[in-house]
């Protein structure tokens, strides 16, 4: 834990139950493709935030979903106890085409089922935009998670971010 999210506990324990992100067993099953929760829905919402310059704050909003990551998988490890792991998550880092206006950055919650499918399709890139390089600084160079880059027509559309003991699974990144 780092003394910034500590410093805002409270506000983002708040965030996590107002997106329905602290209903752990809720979390394990999607009866769609896959699921994008966001961390926050609103610029008011991390108002708590706005004293801290903007590479700062988008720092402490990654780096809390990331550290709330590692609680949903905790609780996966319990809930799949016993039977297939049938569970993915990752924090997606999005709002790239608003950060030059000064906008924060927007974790978000990709979860799937790998039973239905979904990863049969996904293919993503090793890290290398711009975009990776920027969660990659933001979660400290040495920090062991793995990135990769959603590139859309050209575009970055998200930067993965995975545990290291959960990763994609073979063959989603193309090379």
């Amino acid at each position: 834990m780092t003394a910034e999210i500590d410093r805002f506990r409270e506000d983002f324990e708040r965030l996590l139950a107002e997106g329905d992100l602290l209903d752990f067993d809720a979390l394990m099953t999607y009866d769609g493709y896959f699921d994008e929760l966001p961390l926050y829905a609103t610029y008011a919402d991390i108002s708590f935030l706005s004293e801290l310059p903007l590479m700062e704050r988008n720092g402490v909003l990654v780096r809390a979903a990331v550290e709330h990551l590692g609680r949903i998988y905790e609780h996966a490890e319990r809930f799949y106890a016993g039977r297939e792991f049938d569970f993915f998550c990752a924090v997606t880092v999005t709002g790239w085409e608003f950060l030059p206006e000064g906008d924060p950055l927007t974790p978000r919650f990709w979860r799937a089922n790998p039973s239905r499918g979904v990863f049969e399709h996904l293919r993503l890139r090793p890290p290398g935009s711009e975009g990776s390089t920027i969660v990659a600084y933001l979660l400290g160079r040495d920090s062991g998670f793995l990135l990769n880059d959603d590139i859309v027509n050209g575009r970055l559309e998200r930067v993965f971010v995975q545990l290291p003991d959960h990763p994609l699974p073979p063959g989603t990144i193309a090379d």
